[in-house]
């Protein structure tokens, strides 16, 4: 709110007033530089490093299934209950870092002929259902992951719980990427070419 309203108002000392609005915004961009800092941490840790980890585990258990087999003739059954694990966790965390880069498949026939804001308002509304859709159905996911801790997989013996816990993090990293989308799509609405993330691509 602009410091004339209070000046002229004079509800309080101007120069007290606007002496600890500066310390307070000084902080505020602080704390919001270190938030910021530890979000894109976070998304790169999980959407490539633990992507690429899960991807590397994938193909490692399945060589050594392999060469079990056809080299020592053994066959072993945590190589490949390991493999679809690893591969659970690349695909979500992977599907997360395609949305916020925007690598998914489009069908752009019709929308690269739409007017600027027509895309923009599209966007706005895609990804809003979007949002909303994940929303709706994270708490149902959560309640039934928990539900089975009690089940083990077979051959590896760790609950379910922990083999399909990436999804609701996609679910969570989706929700976090479109509303990003959505604040850049909105804003290009008003200042046309001055905002870089929207939801025509990451």
């Amino acid at each position: 709110m602009p410091f004339d309203f209070f000046i002229m108002v004079g509800y309080f000392p101007y120069n007290r007033f606007r002496s600890g609005c500066n310390i307070y915004s000084k902080g505020v961009i602080l704390v919001a530089g270190y938030l910021k800092k530890t979000y894109e941490f976070v998304v790169v840790f999980l959407e490539e490093y633990l992507s690429m980890l899960a991807l590397v585990i994938c193909a490692a258990a399945i060589v050594i299934q392999v060469f079990y087999r056809y080299a020592l003739n053994i066959s072993l059954d945590w190589p490949f209950e390991l493999s679809i694990h690893a591969y659970i966790w690349t695909l979500y965390l992977g599907a997360a870092w395609g949305v916020r880069e925007g690598y998914h498949v489009r069908f752009n026939i019709i929308y690269d002929k739409l007017p600027y804001k027509v895309q923009k308002i599209v966007n706005i509304i895609f990804n809003t259902t979007t949002t909303v859709v994940f929303i709706l159905i994270f708490w149902p996911n959560w309640d039934y992951l928990l539900f089975n801790y009690r089940i083990k997989s077979v051959a590896l013996k760790i609950p379910w719980t922990y083999v399909f816990m990436v999804f609701p993090i996609f679910l969570i990293l989706t929700i976090i990427h479109n509303i990003s989308f959505i604040v850049g799509d909105v804003k290009a609405l008003y200042h046309a070419g001055d905002v870089k993330r929207t939801g025509d691509h990451g």
